[in-house]
C-alpha cells in the first residue's frame, strides 16, 4: 500500500492493482455533502430519514451509471466505436454531470411517486445543494487537469494561489481555471437561492428547483464557452444546448407556466390538505372546565395554594403528567391525573360547548372532500365523548390521543400519525390549535400551522410562535382553504 504514488492518487494497493484516486475523493464528498445538507432539511420537514437514505443508496450508483452513458453517446464516434467494450472501462475516466443529474431526477420521480411524497417539494430540498456538491467536484478535474479553457499568459495568473497555477500548466502552456470559474458560480448561486431567493423571492413550491436549474445552466452556458474539451453535437457545445434549455425550463417554472399546463398531472397536481384540529381551546371551549378540573385538585391536596390566573394558563397545552409534576410529588402524578379526569368527565356537559361557527366549518370541509382529525393529548375517551356531547363527532376520520403516541406536543409524532391514518402524505396538512405546543408541533414538521386566538390573554403568546395564519373565529378557516396556497411553513429549510 502506497499514500500519494502520484498527484491525483490517495492511495494505491499494490498486491490488488487497486487505487483510490483525488477525483473519486471529491466526486463522493461532493455527493455525502448533498446528502448531508438535504436530509437536515427533510428531517425537520417531518420526513423519516430511511426513504432518504435507500434513495441515497440507490441514487448515487444510477447517477454515475446516468453520467458515464451521457459521456460515452457524445464521445462515441471519437473514443469508442472502434472498441466498444472500452465503454464499460470507467477508472479510465469520462462522466458528464449533466448526465448524472438527469439520470437522478428520473430515478427520483419514480422512486418518490411509489412512497407517495410530494416530488416537488423534494426537488425544492435538494436541488439547491447541488450546486455545492457540483463546486466540490470540479475540483476532481482540477486535479485530473481537466474542463480547463483557452491558452493564457503567465500573468494571468497573477495574485492566484501557486498551487491553481501551476496546476493549470497545461501541454506547456498556461490554461484558464474554467472549474474554479464554475465552482465560484455555483457557490454564488447556491448562496442567492438558498439565502435570499428563498426568504425574499420563492413564491410556491417549485421554485427552489427551478432557480436551480435556471441558475446553473446560466453559469454553465458562460463557462462552457470558455472550455476546449466539450462534448459536442455536430458543431454545437452539448452542455451549452442543454443549458439553454435549462433556462428557459427553470424560467417559465418560476413564472408558474409548468403548474397552469400540468396542474392535472402528477407532479404539479395540488393535493386538498389534511385539516387536523386540536380539542381543548380550538373546537369546543374547555377553559372553565379545565380550570375548574385543577382548582378541584388543588384544593384536595394543597388547599393552601391559590391558583393564579396567569398559573391556570400556563396549564392550557402541556400535557397533564407535565402540569402536576410541577407541582406534586411525581410519585403521585397518576394518581391525581386519574382525580382530575374523573371531575373533568362529572361536569363534562355543564361547562362545555363547541366554539361559534365550529359544526358550520366542519361541515363545509367535509363536504369538500378535506380529511379530517383530531390530534390531542388528551384520552380519546375524553375526546369522544366531548364530539359526541357538541354534536361533532360526524365528521372526523381519525383521531389521535396521547396513547397514540410516544411523545406528546410539541413533538409532530400526533401530527405525522394523523396523515398516516389517513392514508395521505403530510406534504399538505393544516394543523388548527390554541397553544404554542400546537403551534410548535407543526412547524416542527413544517406543516401550515393557524393560531385559533380566541383568548386574548393567550394571543400575544400565540403570535410570537410564528404560526403561519392567526384566526379568531373558526369561519376564518373556511377562507383560508379556498386559497391557492403552499400547504407547508416554507419559513423552515
Amino acid at each position: 500500500m502506497t499514500l500519494f504514488p502520484d498527484a491525483k492518487t490517495v492511495i494505491s494497493f499494490d498486491f490488488l492493482g487497486l487505487s483510490v484516486t483525488w477525483y473519486a475523493v471529491f466526486v463522493l464528498s461532493a455527493a455525502f455533502v448533498c446528502y448531508y445538507l438535504s436530509i437536515r432539511t427533510l428531517k425537520k420537514w417531518g420526513y423519516k430519514t430511511d426513504i432518504f437514505e435507500d434513495f441515497f443508496f440507490y441514487m448515487l450508483p444510477i447517477s454515475i451509471i446516468g453520467a458515464r452513458i451521457w459521456y460515452v453517446v457524445f464521445e462515441w464516434n471519437n473514443q469508442y466505436a472502434a472498441n466498444p467494450i472500452s465503454a464499460l472501462y470507467i477508472w479510465n475516466g469520462g462522466i458528464a454531470i449533466h448526465g448524472g443529474v438527469i439520470a437522478a431526477f428520473l430515478f427520483g420521480l419514480w422512486y418518490f411517486k411509489g412512497k407517495g411524497v410530494n416530488g416537488i417539494r423534494i426537488c425544492d430540498a435538494i436541488m439547491p445543494n447541488l450546486l455545492i456538491a457540483q463546486a466540490i467536484g470540479r475540483w476532481g478535474n482540477f486535479v485530473n487537469q481537466e474542463a480547463y479553457g483557452e491558452i493564457v499568459s503567465e500573468s494571468f495568473y497573477d495574485g492566484f494561489p501557486s498551487f491553481i497555477k501551476e496546476q493549470m500548466f497545461i501541454g506547456g502552456q498556461y490554461r484558464q481555471p474554467t472549474f474554479l470559474f464554475e465552482g465560484i458560480g455555483n457557490l454564488i448561486g447556491f448562496v442567492l437561492i438558498v439565502f435570499v431567493y428563498r426568504k425574499y423571492g420563492r413564491r410556491k413550491r417549485g421554485d427552489m428547483a427551478h432557480a436551480y436549474i435556471a441558475w446553473y445552466g446560466l453559469v454553465r452556458l458562460i463557462v462552457e464557452g470558455m472550455r476546449t474539451d466539450s462534448l459536442m453535437l455536430g458543431g454545437l457545445r452539448v452542455a451549452q444546448l442543454i443549458s439553454i434549455i435549462g433556462i428557459v425550463i427553470g424560467v417559465l417554472g418560476i413564472l408558474g407556466v409548468w403548474d397552469r399546463l400540468f396542474s392535472n398531472y402528477w407532479l404539479f397536481h395540488k393535493e386538498k390538505p389534511v385539516v387536523l384540529f386540536d380539542l381543548d381551546g380550538t373546537l369546543l371551549d374547555t377553559k372553565e372546565l379545565i380550570f375548574e378540573s385543577f382548582r378541584y385538585v388543588f384544593k384536595n391536596h394543597k388547599p393552601e395554594y391559590t391558583l393564579s390566573e396567569q398559573e391556570l394558563n400556563s396549564f392550557l397545552g402541556p400535557t397533564l403528567k407535565q402540569t402536576m409534576e410541577r407541582y406534586f410529588d411525581p410519585s403521585l402524578t397518576e394518581e391525581l391525573i386519574e382525580e382530575y379526569r374523573r371531575h373533568n368527565h362529572e361536569y363534562h356537559d355543564a361547562y362545555v360547548k363547541p366554539f361559534a361557527g365550529a359544526k358550520e366549518t366542519l361541515e363545509y370541509l367535509k363536504e369538500h372532500g378535506y380529511p379530517l382529525g383530531i390530534v390531542s393529548n388528551k384520552k380519546k375517551e375524553t375526546i369522544q365523548h366531548g364530539l359526541v356531547s357538541c354534536g361533532l363527532d360526524p365528521y372526523f376520520d381519525v383521531i389521535v390521543d396521547c396513547d397514540d403516541v410516544d411523545q406528546p406536543k410539541p413533538d409532530p409524532q400526533g401530527l405525522l400519525k394523523a396523515c398516516e391514518l389517513l392514508y395521505h402524505g403530510h406534504d399538505d396538512m393544516i394543523y388548527i390549535g390554541d397553544s404554542v405546543s400546537d403551534i410548535e408541533a407543526c412547524k416542527n414538521m413544517a406543516g401550515f400551522s393557524i393560531a385559533a386566538c380566541f383568548d386574548p390573554d393567550r394571543e400575544e403568546a400565540l403570535k410570537e410562535a410564528k404560526p403561519c395564519r392567526c384566526i379568531h373565529q373558526l369561519q376564518d378557516v373556511i377562507d383560508i382553504v379556498k386559497e391557492d396556497a403552499e400547504w407547508s411553513d416554507n419559513t423552515i429549510y
